[in-house]
């Protein structure tokens, strides 16, 4: 919530969601992306199909490029405005006018290469075979703990404002645009504004707190992780398969090949007033308004989102309105978001955020060192990868150890003889086993985590996740934790392709395995929880629903605080607590030992973080 209470391109209090299940339907309810919970099923709707299944040694897949034929498909005609008026009703007419050839490293001798391609200049913008400003520009930024390599899925970001923008009394002036950009970032990251206007010919536009203004583009190609990609460019690379001209790989691990283009474009004025949740949203279904079969919808907010996404050849194809909800889902009444946008508020600080984002300059060569550097998290006084590492006692969206990280924590612990020094009762080595918790009952695995959560604010608090760089004299993210093994490359790649062979992105695009026994931990029950019957779902079991009320709405607590019978979160003597004046006194809070922590600023500080 600490967005909504500072009024700040956020109007969604939602913090009290992660106390209770109180989703408003009965199929909200349900655990809906059965390509999680039942994997098996994939491989066997495939086998069905006689679909040959995917290699796991076939890396090359990511290594083709399937952008440039659906940019070339998509603006064809040459235009570059944000839709593609002069084909409006075509199924492409909403892909981004972002043209991958543009996007070379740069290269101070033959930027262009002989104004064969275009480029990305030292200031992140980029430019095309003419030399010319596009208007995009890169941003390099810092990503959520959840969201790194070791995910499978790495992010470019690029912004493009209207024209009048880059303007000044109708001619394009680069010092204008900066200066734009940068009054748009200090805007979006809270920061002291003097200026009321924009500049140059947008001077009559007023900077709206915590609003991007009306024109605004994100586009968004998400890429496979390929550890061969690190921004080589020439005739023959290994990040990308061989065409026999000049051609160049992403950098940041960023594969060739894409498995989304998303794109966001915001195309109406709002306020907060505007985009307030009232009591009545609350009680209703939410309609979403969209275009079956252009690929896009429009998030009640100002923006519009379209995505195209891999069809089972692996050609962008638009997504469909059901797969556009999970957009939703991200880019709607979320707390965490800036006007419904989540990477520019973690722009990296001041030059080194403009630019191409590279995950802490990744190099093939020695893929243990990032160049990144941890930013402090002031309201936690500790890192934000640090605060990631104190919160959580899994590491990535679903609550699971990696094994890169896992192994890095069990390194650590047996070198500081933390089974001593911590008084654990189990082995290090079985408290980070995922695989024994599935079969475990509450209370033993509470023991079992409680017991990993110590280790893991150990590690964070002496900020062993940073190595020192002895000639910058600087603190770095290190590269074990943050890049994956070629196994788990390869394994994500496998995994992830079999929902694109089967097109079933809309039962989750998530995957750990193809067999039931692959379905983790975190989607088993510890034997207390309840289906939507109100029966107990028994130990080890798949857990496929939660119980509501007559009204459809969940109940269920989430035990990240201590709740009353009513769902009330409540303080060490069991009175209820008003969230909003005294959160800190709810029993489990983060204050107070727990993970409880309603008031998370999303916003990158831009302070490097030093042991």
């Amino acid at each position: 919530d600490y967005l909504t209470n500072s009024s700040h391109g956020n109007a969604y209090p939602i913090g009290e969601d992660q106390i209770l299940y109180s989703f408003p339907s009965a199929n909200l309810n349900r655990v809906l992306w059965r390509n999680i919970i039942f994997p098996q099923e994939i491989d066997f709707r495939l086998r069905t199909e006689g679909v040959p299944l995917p290699e796991l040694e076939d890396a090359d897949y990511v290594r083709f490029d399937n952008w440039s034929p659906a940019f070339i498909r998509a603006r064809e005609n040459g235009n570059t405005q944000w839709m593609n008026q002069e084909q409006p009703d075509d199924a492409f007419a909403l892909f981004p006018a972002l043209d991958p050839a543009h996007l070379f490293p740069y290269n101070s001798d033959d930027p262009t290469g002989g104004q064969t391609h275009g480029y990305i200049d030292p200031r992140g913008f980029v430019r095309n075979e003419n030399n010319e400003y596009t208007g995009w520009r890169a941003v390099n930024f810092f990503p959520y703990a959840i969201f790194t390599p070791l995910t499978g899925s790495v992010s470019g970001i690029y912004i493009r404002l209207p024209e009048k923008f880059m303007t000044h009394k109708g001619k394009f002036s680069e010092e204008v645009y900066s200066e734009n950009l940068d009054l748009l970032e200090r805007n979006i990251k809270n920061l002291a504004l003097d200026p009321r206007y924009y500049s140059g010919d947008a001077s009559r536009i007023e900077i709206k707190k915590g609003f991007y203004p009306v024109g605004t583009e994100f586009a968004h190609p998400l890429h496979y992780v390929d550890l061969n990609a690190d921004a080589d460019m020439g005739i023959d690379i290994d990040g990308a398969v061989a065409t026999g001209k000049k051609d160049y790989e992403f950098p940041g691990t960023r594969s060739k090949r894409v498995k989304e283009i998303r794109y966001m474009y915001k195309w109406k004025d709002v306020d907060l007033t505007d985009i307030a949740i009232t009591e009545e949203d609350e009680e209703e279904w939410e309609i979403i308004i969209g275009r079956e079969g252009q690929g896009w919808v429009e998030n009640e907010a100002g923006w519009i989102l379209s995505a195209f996404i891999e069809d089972r050849h692996g050609n962008l194809r638009p997504q469909t309105t059901e797969e556009l909800a999970q957009c939703m889902g991200c880019h709607g009444k979320v707390g965490n978001t800036v006007d419904a946008v989540w990477s520019f508020q973690r722009k990296l600080p001041f030059e080194k955020g403009w630019g191409e984002m590279t995950y802490g300059n990744y190099n093939s060569a020695d893929p243990y060192i990032t160049m990144l550097e941890d930013f402090l998290y002031e309201n936690a006084g500790m890192g934000e990868l640090g605060y990631f590492y104190y919160t959580v006692v899994g590491a990535d969206l679903y609550g699971v150890m990696p094994a890169e990280i896992r192994n890095e924590l069990i390194s650590y612990a047996l070198e500081n003889n933390l089974s001593k020094n911590l008084n654990l009762t189990h082995s290090i080595r079985e408290i980070f086993d995922d695989e024994i918790l599935k079969n475990m009952d509450k209370n033993q695995r509470i023991e079992r985590l409680t017991e990993r959560q110590a280790v893991m604010r150990h590690y964070s608090s002496s900020l062993a996740y940073l190595d020192q760089d002895p000639n910058m004299n600087k603190y770095f993210i290190k590269g074990n934790i943050f890049y994956p093994s070629l196994g788990t490359m390869q394994k994500n790649i496998q995994m992830y392709r079999r929902i694109v062979m089967d097109q079933s992105y809309n039962l989750g695009k998530d995957v750990f395995g193809t067999e039931a026994e692959h379905v983790p931990f975190t989607f088993r029950s510890d034997g207390t929880v309840l289906d939507e019957n109100n029966f107990p779902i028994p130990t080890g079991m798949v857990i496929y629903s939660r119980p509501y009320g007559s009204d459809g709405v969940g109940y269920t607590p989430t035990l990240v605080v201590e709740v009353n019978e009513h769902g009330e979160p409540v303080d060490e003597n069991g009175q209820a607590v008003d969230l909003q004046t005294e959160e800190h006194k709810s029993v489990g809070h983060i204050s107070t030992g727990g993970t409880f922590d309603m008031i998370f600023n999303p916003i990158l500080s831009g302070k490097p973080v030093r042991k």
